[in-house]
């Protein structure tokens, strides 16, 4: 993401992955005042004939935002609401934006401090490498992607035939046509079949880990995930940082210890000071601006979690929000 910090509360946004879309989702409120490309139908009548032809028109507006819409690992974010800003002939006729990688926005809303921390994150997501898994068992092999929301499955494989070579060389082909060669990937499934898939690649293959899991798919990637095995490369990135950050709450509920959650608790401990992580749903980021806010003049750190993973779902079963303690 790049941004661009104009007057008025105005902040031009250019998108350049998938990630920021989610980090633009997870920002955007109604009542915000967001400019962008559309296109609109136009009727017009023909000279020579009495017909009607339907055109296209690109026009900029603006829209008051009641409600956006997006589906994870989807290529876009669709911003609906009412224009306000624009051509006459269109003001107060409802419109969609839908906003995809390579497109530019400009957002204009009373930007919080958790707001801009998010901009931010999402700047600083742009320089951290994408991570690539290839879990791979016996005539099986998929082939996923870190994202700052989550793991998305990207392709997968079975061996059609006896033959182990004919199968490593359309995994080999199909990651080679994901992936830059630059990229971490790590390769990762049960006994020693990953093994074989290295010897048959290797000379093709740069800047790969192995790792050991029960599973040579979606559940090996999670496994790995939550192992640590891979702390060198992940220690950055979102999705490691939120599953350790859960399982740490998950630790201190177990043993009754430094933990809170639930609006009630939460706010009472972030009133106290005693805050050292606060750990708020993606979902209910709007619901508890309050608390975000009051958290970040304490000095807690915050940590949007997203839902599209297993331990943000947990987070938001514990009611969106809680807390890692300083003291009880």
């Amino acid at each position: 993401m790049k941004i661009e910090v104009l007057e008025k509360n105005e902040i031009r946004i250019k998108i350049d992955n998938l990630d920021d879309l989610w980090y633009l989702s997870t920002i955007l409120a109604p009542g915000d005042l967001v400019f962008g490309t559309v296109f609109r139908k136009e009727e017009r009548s023909g000279d020579m004939v009495r017909s009607k032809k339907t055109t296209r028109k690109k026009i900029r507006v603006g829209i008051n935002v009641e409600r956006t819409e997006f589906q994870e690992f989807s290529d876009r974010l669709r911003v609906m609401g009412v224009i306000v800003a624009g051509p006459e002939e269109y003001i107060g006729q409802h419109q969609t934006i839908n906003v995809g990688v390579g497109d530019e926005i400009s957002v204009v809303k009373e930007w919080s401090r958790s707001d801009m921390q998010l901009l931010e994150d999402a700047v600083k997501n742009a320089q951290r490498p994408m991570v690539y898994f290839l879990a791979i068992e016996h005539g099986l092999a998929v082939l996923a992607v870190l994202r700052s929301y989550g793991v998305q499955e990207l392709i997968t494989l079975r061996k059609r035939g006896d033959e182990d070579e004919e199968f490593f060389g359309e995994v080999l082909a199909a990651l080679e046509n994901t992936r830059t060669e630059d990229a971490p990937l790590v390769i990762l499934g049960p006994g020693f079949y990953k093994e074989n898939f290295v010897k048959f690649a290797k000379e093709r293959l740069k800047n790969y880990t192995i790792a050991q899991a029960s599973h040579g798919d979606m559940r090996g990637i999670y496994e790995v995930l939550k192992s640590g095995v891979l702390e060198r490369i992940l220690k950055e990135h979102r999705v490691s940082v939120e599953e350790k950050l859960v399982g740490k709450l998950l630790e201190e509920i177990k043993k009754e210890g430094l933990y809170a959650y639930g609006v009630r608790d939460v706010k009472r401990y972030v009133e106290m000071g005693a805050v050292e992580h606060l750990l708020v749903a993606d979902k209910t980021y709007r619901r508890y601006a309050d608390i975000l806010e009051m958290a970040q003049q304490t000095g807690a750190k915050i940590h949007i979690i997203s839902t599209t993973h297993e331990a943000g779902r947990i987070l938001y079963n514990l009611g969106g929000v809680a807390a890692l303690l300083r003291f009880k």
